[in-house]
């Protein structure tokens, strides 16, 4: 019988991080979830940190040999705030949302055998232009960039590189804290709602299977449709 895979998810203490643990650990594999408080996770520390990326990368292979599938998915968020935006808060959302993934997948990329799978979670914003959110909309955009990059890069090695572009998630109190948002996004949607956090999930656990295995340097849209629409809320 095969081992188990070993995934790798950061970010797993948040919404869609947990939906990700639930999605791949109900496919019997060997879930690692990282996150910056030590109490929801099995590898803890800042994605900021080359230290914290060295010693959480090296505790996963202590453990478990290697890494199969990495799942991108920490970022940092610009909920209530207000532009323009000066030079350091753009190199914060940079870091935090782009180079945080280019740092870990960097250090996990000697640790992945052939047939490993590397998933990044973008956003729609990296292609649709939302108000006040250029720092966030340039490091997803990058990220994108940086996807497609790797495919070719790491397809020698028969590991593939794909994205998952989310739409508005929906999550507890999501409709209360944002009506005219919720209500914007929904009429905008062929569905008449918004995405669920578990159907993201099942897009990249899709990515990651073996029946996604002709699939590499693409970047899947998930948002209920409204790319397909086109209105913006």
């Amino acid at each position: 019988m095969a081992s188990p895979r070993v995934v790798l998810i950061t970010g797993a203490s948040g919404g869609l991080g947990q939906s990700l643990v639930r999605a791949f650990a109900a496919q019997g594999d060997a879930v690692v979830r990282q996150s910056r408080r030590p109490g929801d996770a099995d590898v803890s520390g800042h994605l900021t940190s080359d230290d914290d990326v060295r010693d959480m990368v090296e505790a996963t292979v202590a453990k478990h040999g290697r890494v199969d599938v990495l799942i991108n998915n920490a970022a940092d968020q610009m909920i209530g705030e207000s532009g323009p935006f000066d030079a350091q808060r753009w190199a914060s959302m940079l870091d935090a949302s782009l180079l945080s993934a280019v740092r870990l997948t960097s250090a996990v990329i000697p640790h992945m055998p052939a047939g490993s799978v590397v998933v990044n979670i973008s956003s729609l914003a990296a292609s649709v232009a939302f108000p006040v959110a250029a720092p966030y909309a340039a490091a997803k955009a990058a990220l994108e960039a940086f996807t497609r990059s790797l495919a070719l890069d790491l397809g020698p090695r028969q590991i593939r590189a794909n994205a998952v572009a989310p739409g508005l998630v929906d999550r507890d109190g999501l409709e209360a804290d944002w009506p005219s948002g919720y209500d914007a996004w929904t009429a905008g949607t062929p569905r008449g709602r918004i995405v669920q956090p578990d159907e993201v999930a099942a897009a990249v656990a899709f990515l990651a299977s073996e029946a996604a295995s002709g699939i590499s340097g693409v970047v899947l849209a998930v948002d209920a449709g409204w790319s397909a629409n086109g209105r913006i809320p």
